[in-house]
């Protein structure tokens, strides 16, 4: 445990990073998720398994973590499984989540691989809370493997972030930035300063001389 705290705060001190790519995360993070594989002991205690629908981003903010540099969250959660759409016809998930809902935005895009075979999916979706859009964005990450599904249900690796597009007074932004805050280690400690050696007395001058 404590090799493994050190090799993480090595790695922050490098620009350590954790941002993969849609590749990445359907032929590498996500599959590794669902067999109980090991993970880079770096990045694994920012892929939080947790429940996202059971409340709204902004709370799940303050419990969980952010990944360093981009400030990401990303969750190894469960989903219903969408019913199959018609060809020509797009599915639009919309998915409850505490006081709000999660609503997708636009049409999934295909993960491929170098053979043009599709792997896996990218949904893009926003939270809507009180008839509203907030700045919460999501991508959803799924792969094409039988290992994901689960009944009526799909294991997939989200990513919750604030809408670059924000703006600084946004309420999505302030939730962030409180619990980012929280997250962020204490400044080090300055070293006390050595208490200063006392000044030499000072000499009297010499008697004076006799005329």
């Amino acid at each position: 445990m404590e090799m493994a705290a050190a090799l993480r705060a090595r790695m922050l001190e490098l620009g350590f990073r954790f941002n993969p790519t849609p590749l990445e995360a359907v032929t590498h993070t996500l599959p590794r998720l669902i067999a109980s594989e090991p993970l880079h002991p770096a990045i694994r205690p920012y892929l939080h398994d947790a429940d996202i629908y059971a409340c709204e981003p902004g709370v799940l903010a303050a419990q969980f973590q952010p990944t360093p540099r981009t400030g990401d969250r990303f969750f190894f959660t469960s989903c219903k499984r969408q019913p199959s759409q018609k060809a020509g016809k797009s599915s639009r998930a919309v998915r409850a989540a505490g006081p709000g809902s999660w609503h997708s935005q636009g049409n999934t895009t295909n993960v491929k691989d170098g053979a043009g075979v599709k792997i896996g999916e990218v949904k893009k979706l926003r939270y809507k809370k009180h008839g509203k859009f907030t700045d919460w964005l999501m991508d959803e990450f799924s792969c094409c493997s039988e290992d994901a599904v689960v009944g009526d249900t799909q294991r997939v690796l989200c990513k919750i972030y604030v809408s670059p597009r924000a703006a600084p007074d946004s309420v999505a932004r302030q939730e962030d930035a409180a619990a980012a805050a929280a997250f962020a280690p204490p400044a080090p400690e300055e070293p006390a300063a050595a208490p200063k050696r006392p000044a030499p007395p000072i000499a009297e001058p010499p008697c004076p001389k006799r005329p």
